[in-house]
């Protein structure tokens, strides 16, 4: 009983921090993607401007 317990739980930390591991990626991929957004902003405010 107690082993099936701890296997259940380790199975759902792995799983768990197979979905912190891709959370990160997703945030570091949407940082990037905000960071061209508001260059590519900045450059058709420049342009404009310009």
């Amino acid at each position: 009983m107690s082993f099936r317990y701890l296997l259940v739980s380790l199975r759902i930390t792995r799983e768990f921090r197979g979905f912190t591991r891709e959370f990160e990626q997703f945030t570091r991929e949407f940082g990037r993607f905000t960071r061209e957004f508001a260059l590519t902003r900045e450059f058709e405010q420049f342009t404009r401007e310009f």
